[in-house]
């Protein structure tokens, strides 16, 4: 889920901060610029790893900063197709459902993507999923709306939940010409969806056995494979050690 990238960069450093030491500042100087940013075709840059090498600095005449030429490796969001990963359920529309890892909030799960027995209550504004009986019968969208409540078991937001990596998509969302203008004379703008709107953005799977909100699984009946599960709690750090190197 993490991996490491190897990056060499030239970075300014501002004269207001000449009097620190020059690795406190380059270091600052690396997290304003990359931390929280995406790599394309990599992911989700978070922060500054480690420093490898960095040469003497020089100013350039004009605006007096101090340019470094770095060479630094930083702290990737990568998942991978496949990968099962638990996350916390964000919102749901009739769309999807949209799911947060705390630092990462691009996850959607379709419905296409859900379990069978799945439907959309439009009352509650939740999915909800029938377990289906010993002999595995599948009930239609009509015997799902009319089916008995306490029956139902419905995917709750702040609810934990397991999800596999299905796909992960990259999309250029810079502005258009027609939306930077009418931003900048004060026009209203149309809120895009967010799933439309994520330039890197995760589609994922509970179509399978052990998958889907933790509670519906017991001890049991789903046992996790060491390595296999990746789990991120919202204020955890991630471990560096699980981290893979990788270079660009």
């Amino acid at each position: 889920m993490f991996v490491l990238v190897g990056v060499r960069d030239t970075i300014p450093v501002a004269p207001k901060t000449f009097d620190l030491p020059p690795s406190i500042t380059i270091q600052d100087a690396i997290n304003r610029k990359y931390a929280n940013k995406l790599v394309p075709d990599k992911g989700l840059a978070l922060s500054l790893f480690d420093i490898l090498t960095a040469e003497d600095g020089k100013v350039t005449w004009g605006n007096g900063m101090m340019y470094y030429k770095v060479s630094f490796r930083l702290m990737l969001f990568a998942p991978f197709v496949g990968e099962v990963i638990v996350g916390k359920v964000l919102s749901t529309t009739k769309s999807y459902i949209r799911v947060s890892l705390g630092f990462f909030q691009d996850i959607y799960i379709v419905p296409s993507l859900l379990p069978p027995n799945s439907s959309y209550d439009p009352t509650q504004k939740k999915f909800f999923w029938v377990s289906p009986d010993d002999e595995g019968t599948l009930l239609t969208q009509e015997q799902l709306a009319n089916s008995i409540v306490a029956d139902r078991l419905y995917i709750d937001d702040g609810e934990p939940i397991r999800f596999r990596v299905d796909s992960i998509d990259w999309q250029d969302v810079r502005p258009t010409p027609q939306s930077a203008l009418a931003e900048r004379e004060g026009e209203m703008v149309i809120e895009k969806d967010p799933i439309e709107k994520a330039g890197f953005k995760i589609l994922a799977t509970i179509a399978e056995s052990g998958l889907g909100v933790t509670s519906w699984w017991s001890q049991g009946e789903f046992q996790e494979e060491e390595g296999e599960e990746q789990v991120y709690e919202e204020g955890e750090e991630a471990d560096m050690g699980e981290a893979k190197e990788e270079g660009i």
